[in-house]
């Protein structure tokens, strides 16, 4: 009876696995074999490509270039039918960089993913084109297997095609010079133009020539054609790490798909913001999705950008206030069309800010190279009395082209601060580059050559040698994610500033110096044991600065001295008071291991963190500075990069042991060379 029991039980066992198998219906279609990037190969899951800066200057960067074998990154699929009916299938491809983003979701108090709003600043997009649904394939039969599908993406500029980025074409910001010759004639022909001009000039206090050329420059503009274009320039691919994500629907099913998820460019109605794709197909539940299809390649893309000194450098007209009466252009560099097309760099023309003026000493020394000392130093400070120095403010180039250009045997961008030698006037003049092709994210890594600024006897030259990132426009497509409690302004005044909520002013530095490594007793909380070092060394600050101009979101903003921890590393960041725009960490570093030999300076700017590193070669980095969001707000704009040297206030940097009054005018030329800048 026992074993009788037994062989029913089994049976009955055997026949509710029958019938659970004869219940389970198959997937209604199966997708396989997704390759994204099938036009490339290689023997590991990235493929890395570098990208063709060639036209970013005006069209953006696109990936692939227009100058690639293929335009197009191919990518394929496989599809089949497994129900009764022949059908078709809708599909699209999406792609996101996951180098430089925010997380998709955060996890509530409930320990429930929820939606992270900051993932829609992400990098991500679809189809290369404006077509912003799903493409769809032919009729499937169930009889026929696997259907191969193919199709194309390109990833470009301004993905989602923002209004925001859409403006008058680049070039109607070009001006050649036979078209500004020509507009000044016709205003020096025109009487009462002519006389409003010379009106003008006296009330800005510049000369009739100078208040022609900006009118003229004014009217050539205003008269232009203003078609709007998408400047996908204005938010460019971002460098690192993509992925790609494929989504295939039934037609019933694509309908449950909500519009801004099928088309990102349309904006979440309710939230009023873009909508991350990712979270959307990854992320919400399974149930909500039943009979949608979600493959996530495990092959990856890897971009990276190297900027091309040898291309030359762009004399931008626009941004330097005067007449450019005395250029220096030639082959590599220049103010023409081709320059303005082509080249990756351009000159940089400091803000001279006249609030701050000079009393010099009225001696021209090569500080570094002969050897100025400390005895001498002293000496000529009390030598010379306030009514015996020369009363000026630290100067820009008069000649374009004149102080920067490229250097064919050092293959290298030179910049130079003219020495006072010869017949030459007194002067200190500050001189930099700026790179012309803006990134949001990255590591900046570049590989200079800085003159030496302090002598055998540690006198200062009253140089600062800086690498730096800075908001690429201050114009609306460029401003920053909103402070809670506002920005102050760039050039307000600290406690009486107004605060706004957003700018577009951002600005990560890196700057070498000549001060102390410590802060004033006051940063220090007036304890009693402060440190203290007089800087009579041989040694240079490289000091790591973030422009956060006082928002005081981050839960630590500080004041004065606090450590920041980072990869069993520790640093003191410091911030003047409440209403101070900037944090910045000192750190010390012999100027012989620094100055002048090729050296390599990085900023790693990342959505939630910021890390500084030197070395002297790119595979051996130091970490020199970190920050994050949790004591600074972190930039999100686009920035290019700058390379200056210029002469510094000393009261900048009131731990520095010599002012910059009391320091010689530099008798020779000071020349600094960069190799290279890339981003990765």
């Amino acid at each position: 009876m026992k074993s009788y029991s037994i062989m029913r039980n089994n049976f009955l066992l055997i026949a509710l696995v029958f019938f659970t198998l004869s219940c389970t219906k198959p997937d209604p279609y199966v997708v396989a074999d997704f390759d994204p990037l099938s036009n490339y190969s290689s023997s590991h899951d990235t493929i890395t490509l570098d990208m063709d800066l060639s036209n970013a200057i005006t069209r953006g960067i696109s990936i692939p270039s227009d100058t690639a074998k293929s335009k197009y990154f191919h990518f394929r699929f496989k599809i089949k039918n497994q129900s009764r009916e022949a059908k078709k299938y809708y599909y699209k491809l999406y792609y996101q960089n996951e180098s430089y983003k925010f997380n998709e979701f955060v996890i509530d108090t409930n320990n429930i993913k929820r939606y992270n709003p900051r993932a829609s600043q992400n990098f991500y997009g679809s189809w290369h084109d404006t077509d912003p649904g799903f493409h769809e394939t032919e009729f499937c039969s169930p009889e026929k297997g696997f259907y191969e599908i193919l199709d194309s993406i390109r990833i470009v500029g301004n993905p989602r095609n923002e209004d925001k980025y859409f403006g008058d074409p680049l070039q109607n910001k070009f001006i050649s010079e036979t078209e500004l010759n020509t507009t000044a004639e016709r205003i020096r022909n025109t009487a009462d133009w002519l006389t409003q001009i010379e009106d003008k000039a006296t009330q800005n206090g510049i000369s009739v020539s100078d208040q022609i050329d900006l009118d003229a420059r004014w009217i050539i503009l205003y008269d232009r054609n203003n078609d709007l274009n998408n400047f996908r320039w204005k938010r460019n691919p971002r460098v690192g790490t993509y992925s790609f994500l494929l989504v295939v629907a039934e037609e019933g099913e694509l309908n449950r798909i909500p519009d801004f998820i099928q088309d990102i460019s349309v904006k979440d109605t309710i939230s009023g913001d873009y909508h991350n794709p990712y979270h959307y197909f990854l992320h919400q539940p399974k149930k909500l999705l039943p009979k949608i299809q979600v493959l996530k390649s495990d092959k990856y893309l890897s971009l990276s950008a190297k900027l091309e000194p040898e291309k030359g450098i762009f004399i931008d007209s626009l941004k330097f206030t005067k007449k450019i009466a005395d250029p220096n252009f030639n082959q590599k560099c220049g103010i023409d069309e081709e320059h303005f097309l082509n080249a990756q760099f351009e000159q940089y023309f400091h803000h001279i800010n006249y609030d701050y003026k000079l009393e010099n000493i009225p001696k021209a020394v090569d500080v570094v190279n002969d050897n100025y000392t400390q005895a001498q130093y002293r000496k000529d400070s009390i030598q010379y009395s306030a009514e015996g120095r020369i009363e000026d403010h630290v100067k820009i180039t008069e000649s374009p082209g004149k102080s920067v250009g490229f250097d064919s045997g050092q293959d290298a961008i030179f910049i130079k601060n003219p020495g006072s030698h010869g017949d030459q006037e007194y002067r200190k003049e500050n001189v930099g580059v700026n790179t012309r092709i803006g990134f949001t994210y990255g590591k900046f890594r570049a590989k200079i050559r800085f003159p030496k600024i302090i002598s055998d006897d540690f006198v200062w030259n009253g140089l600062t040698c800086a690498f730096w990132l800075c908001y690429q426009a201050d114009e609306k497509w460029n401003e920053r994610g909103a402070c809670k409690e506002g920005y102050i302004p760039k050039n307000s005044p600290g406690k009486e500033g107004r605060r706004v909520s957003t700018t577009a002013y951002s600005e990560i530095d890196i700057e070498i110096v000549k001060a102390s490594k410590y802060w004033p007793k006051s940063s220090y909380g007036d304890i009693e044991n402060w440190p203290y070092d007089n800087a009579l060394n041989g040694n240079v600050l490289i000091t790591c600065t973030n422009w956060d101009l006082a928002c005081r979101e981050p839960e630590n903003f500080n004041i004065g001295v606090e450590k920041v921890f980072y990869d069993n590393l520790d640093f003191d960041v410091h911030r003047w008071d409440d209403w101070y725009k900037a944090l910045t960490i000192k750190y010390e570093n012999a100027q012989d291991l620094t100055l002048g030999n090729i050296f390599y300076y990085e900023i790693e700017w990342k959505p939630e963190e910021i890390i500084w590193r030197i070395g002297k070669d790119k595979a051996n980095m130091k970490v020199i500075g970190y920050m994050n969001s949790s004591n600074t707000k972190i930039p999100d704009n686009q920035m290019i990069a700058v390379v200056t040297q210029e002469f510094h206030y000393g009261l900048w940097w009131p731990t520095a042991p010599f002012t910059q009054d009391f320091i010689p005018f530099p008798k020779n030329d000071i020349t600094g060379y960069i190799y290279d800048i890339e981003i990765e």
